[in-house]
């Protein structure tokens, strides 16, 4: 494997197939023999409810939490979980189940039902969380009340506005498990090689939930690296510096005990500053990656 990019050592996130099929092999890396059967129908549901063929739900059409976010969350989570694992931090079958289906199911409130006429979804920003814990306590019916209840947890936490003490835990395990997706949920965002463009996605999402109070993308883009500050402290203190067991899965799967999330996300604000270093009107020409930007001039064009 290239490791002059850390960007590859994390993988495709974009083929959902390939990312469960990396989960699988995460997992009986470290858990031979665990039934993925919770998984792979969780990974199914989330297929279908996406796509537009839950009935009773639209597809889903927020920008930027979009299934490559689900993607790298799940992915990370497994990761994550196996880094625990070989700190001797390890979760029982239950828990590691939880944690993968809490992430796969954490931002499933941005879903619209057939009702719900106009949006995007990203009106439900503020909601988000309580209302995908809603759809998982409807649609996963055939996980095990524990399981089920653990899940929801695991999902709570990923309201970052909140502090995770918001959520009471019955044991260690579940909260490891929780404190493992969420932490997966700021780290995969940050660290994807496409976070800079994305983040004009996220500009739109937050004006919709008439949240955030940025000015404009420019403003926005300012001010991420504030934003990632904030998010650090939460990630060392208040989620106990979890994301450092992701050096250990690294050193065992490709032999180089690095941490590939924290150096992409060092990459990222390294360019983000040349980024806000450069008149306003030269900046989107930097942001050259997924075609965001031209889908950002589109959306402009029609405002």
């Amino acid at each position: 494997m290239n490791h002059d990019s850390p960007f590859l050592a994390l993988g495709n996130i974009r083929d959902t197939g390939e990312v469960e099929a990396q989960v699988a092999g995460i997992v009986w890396s470290f858990a031979p023999g665990h039934d993925l059967t919770r998984v792979t129908a969780a990974f199914d549901l989330l297929d279908r409810a996406f796509d537009g063929r839950l009935p009773g739900y639209q597809n889903l059409k927020t920008l930027y939490h979009n299934r490559s976010h689900t993607n790298e969350v799940v992915l990370c989570t497994a990761r994550m979980l196996h880094g625990l694992h070989l700190a001797g931090q390890g979760v029982d079958a239950d828990y590691l189940d939880a944690a993968l289906i809490g992430a796969l199911m954490h931002d499933v409130g941005y879903l619209m039902s057939d009702e719900e006429a106009s949006g995007t979804g990203a009106q439900f920003t503020a909601g988000h969380v309580m209302r995908g814990v809603e759809f998982a306590r409807r649609h996963l019916v055939e996980l095990p009340a524990p399981v089920l209840e653990s899940t929801t947890k695991v999902i709570m936490l990923t309201d970052h506005r909140k502090h995770p003490d918001w959520v009471t835990f019955d044991n260690l395990q579940q909260q490891r498990a929780a404190y493992a997706t969420a932490t997966a949920d700021l780290i995969g965002q940050m660290a994807n090689r496409e976070y800079l463009e994305r983040v004009l996605f996220l500009y739109y999402e937050f004006e919709e939930a008439q949240m955030g109070g940025f000015a404009d993308i420019h403003d926005l883009l300012e001010k991420t690296t504030a934003f990632y500050n904030m998010t650090k402290g939460r990630l060392d203190t208040d989620l106990k510096g979890m994301s450092s067991n992701l050096a250990r899965h690294f050193g065992k799967h490709t032999g180089a005990e690095r941490n590939f999330y924290q150096e992409s996300i060092d990459r990222n604000l390294a360019y983000l500053n040349r980024i806000v270093g450069t008149e306003r009107q030269h900046r989107l020409d930097k942001l050259k990656r997924g075609g965001v930007v031209d889908m950002v001039l589109e959306i402009e064009g029609s405002h």
